[in-house]
């Protein structure tokens, strides 16, 4: 019996001791876990090291390499094209070298119709109402038939769609005479690419014509944005060639061609001339004007035996094809 008593308390003893080990682990297991937990900590709130500059602060700025800017390249000179033509902001028509008309043109329908007459060569000249009694605005061309008559294509104030309009008494009084615009030359103020003719519309032969400038219903020539002239002797059915004018900037009939004003001759400071046989055929004239004209604002015509010119604030007259101006 005390064998047994002896055996179960060396038994007891081992579970104690195992009991111990167990609770001697979990402490160890404890303060291991804790110790990296602190670890942790302090890893995370200290600052990494920071690497060291390339470039040391006792260094010069002149020691700095820098980079030295590439010069540009130098563009290759090239030639400025010429502007384009504008349509005259003046239309002017002749009957001789004494009676002429002339008028200021713009947008319709803020433009009133209001040409001024000259019978005494430019030397004064008299304002007409053409707007109160047609209601006529922005004048396209301007004709002259007689002393006392003249007419006119212009744009309706209303709608402003062509019309045309006549005195018979010097511009005391001015009508509108629908049958007359059919037969009538102009270029189409709403589209500048269409001329119309005694026969009807005809397509021009470029994009914008700035002028054209009339002998009888078939003959005729156009002035173009691009400073072309092209001709026709069939109504505008066919156009002949473009014969390039520098500086061109209105044109008119004269003698059995034309005349073109110009406004960037060399020699001449303002407007001079150039005459057109109608083919291909290029006859330089006189320096007219010593003032060179806006955008616009010049205009010629053919009065029989003088020419005209309106350029700038000048209105000057040739009695020999242009040659010399006065």
């Amino acid at each position: 019996m005390a064998a047994a008593v002896n055996k179960k308390a060396q038994s007891g003893d081992r579970r104690v001791s195992r009991r111990r080990l167990a609770i001697i682990g979990l402490i160890a297991f404890v303060l291991v876990d804790i110790l990296l937990v602190v670890w942790a900590l302090v890893a995370v709130r200290t600052p990494p090291h920071e690497p060291t500059p390339a470039a040391s602060s006792s260094t010069p700025p002149s020691q700095v390499p820098s980079a030295t800017p590439t010069p540009p390249a130098t563009p290759t000179p090239t030639s400025t094209p010429a502007a384009d033509a504008v349509a005259p902001a003046r239309v002017l028509a002749a009957l001789d070298g004494s009676t002429a008309w002339r008028a200021s043109t713009g947008p319709c329908p803020a433009t009133p119709a209001s040409p001024q007459i000259t019978t005494d060569g430019g030397a004064t000249w008299k304002a007409t109402d053409a707007a109160g009694p047609t209601g006529a605005s922005s004048i396209l061309r301007i004709s002259v038939q007689s002393a006392k008559q003249a007419s006119a294509v212009t744009l309706a104030s209303q709608g402003c769609t062509p019309e045309y309009i006549r005195t018979y008494v010097a511009g005391d009084n001015w009508a509108t005479y629908p049958d007359q615009l059919a037969g009538s030359w102009y270029v189409e103020a709403a589209k500048r690419s269409v001329v119309h003719t005694p026969t009807g519309d005809v397509q021009a032969p470029c994009t914008t014509v700035i002028d054209v400038a009339v002998r009888d219903p078939a003959n005729a020539a156009v002035l173009c944005a691009n400073h072309d002239v092209h001709a026709t002797g069939n109504g505008g059915a066919a156009w002949g060639p473009a014969v390039p004018v520098a500086g061109s900037a209105a044109i008119s009939t004269a003698g059995n061609g034309y005349i073109i004003a110009v406004t960037d001759r060399q020699g001449c400071a303002g407007t001079a001339t150039t005459l057109y046989d109608g083919g291909s055929a290029l006859v330089g004239g006189g320096c007219a004007t010593s003032t060179k004209p806006p955008a616009g604002g010049v205009s010629v015509a053919n009065g029989g035996s003088t020419l005209w010119m309106w350029s700038a604030d000048s209105v000057v007259k040739s009695t020999d094809g242009g040659a010399t101006w006065r």
